[in-house]
């Protein structure tokens, strides 16, 4: 090899580098920030999310499209001050076995004084009691739930299911009707909470039946990687971190696997297995940048 060649890897790391640097220079329409001290919050509407591969984001986006905050729980749980008030405050987050660990913090730190609460959770195949499980939690705070509602959306528990055929199988026209439902019923301050349709399918127990799990025993980062640092910048609980041009980790993860799915190498797996190692998922709204904003413990 020349002295102007470089190897492979090194080409592979410098492309996944510039394309960090690429999604880092996107255009945010939402306020992701690591602090809401100093910012004019909406008085209107504040809606709070937690996301993993975008589908929570995209539907905070479109809640506050037309007047509105959209904040990340990840950056917000840095502060200390976490009391809002608004006209309407909405909390959206994606379906676990339960609340995630990560929203279950914020709302016990958080304080809310608002006319109108509302959720929105975003499921993969059945809600179950979930949105009770909201009314619940809130009751606790004193805070009154007017409306939870779900959407139904591409799934992204790699161990169960194929990302390629999740995405065949979310339409996405139905997904923007029925986004476009709830913003609809939220703007008109409807009185609703969603009960389960049917009978849900019997629990199987996955890699989310414990709350916690090390990030370690979580994922498996192969030998694919090539120390990009993107999985430092999605990960919701700063579990990551690049030595030796190759990602590790370690601490407790939130299972959200917004690791896995935005490694470009395809380099990181979950342990319990993977139903197809070569397909991966992000909603088609939502940017790469987007979610690092969102989810980022390091310096943006």
């Amino acid at each position: 090899m020349s002295k102007h060649q470089i190897s492979r890897r090194s080409a592979l790391k410098l492309f996944g580098a510039a394309t960090a640097t690429l999604a880092m220079g996107g255009v945010v329409p939402i306020t992701a920030c690591s602090t809401h001290k100093g910012e004019k919050l909406s008085k209107k509407r504040l809606v709070f999310f937690f996301t993993g591969t975008g589908n929570s984001l995209y539907v905070a986006k479109s809640l506050v499209a037309d007047g509105g905050t959209a904040l990340s729980i990840p950056q917000l749980l840095k502060e200390k001050d976490l009391n809002f008030e608004a006209d309407e405050i909405g909390l959206v987050y994606p379906k676990y076995r339960e609340i995630p660990e990560i929203v279950k913090e914020f709302l016990t730190r958080a304080q809310f004084k608002c006319d109108y609460f509302f959720g929105v959770i975003t499921y993969g195949r059945h809600l179950r009691n979930d949105a009770q499980t909201l009314v619940d939690a809130m009751k606790e705070k004193k805070v009154k739930v007017a409306y939870v509602n779900g959407v139904k959306m591409a799934d992204n528990r790699l161990q169960r299911f194929d990302m390629a055929q999740e995405l065949k199988e979310n339409d996405p026209a139905k997904i923007d009707a029925a986004i476009a439902a709830i913003v609809k019923d939220v703007d008109a301050r409807k009185q609703f909470v969603i009960t389960p349709d049917g009978e849900a399918p019997a629990h199987r127990p996955h890699a989310r039946e414990h709350n916690f799990v090390g990030a370690d025993e979580m994922f498996e980062i192969t030998d694919a990687c090539i120390g990009c640092s993107i999985c430092e910048y999605v990960c919701p609980r700063g579990c990551y971190s690049v030595e030796n041009d190759h990602a590790k980790a370690q601490g407790m993860c939130e299972q959200c696997l917004a690791c896995a799915q935005a490694c470009p190498q395809l380099a990181i797996a979950p342990t319990e297995g993977d139903a197809n190692p070569k397909a991966r998922y992000r909603n088609p709204n939502v940017s790469l940048r987007e979610i690092e904003r969102a989810n980022s413990q390091m310096k943006l």
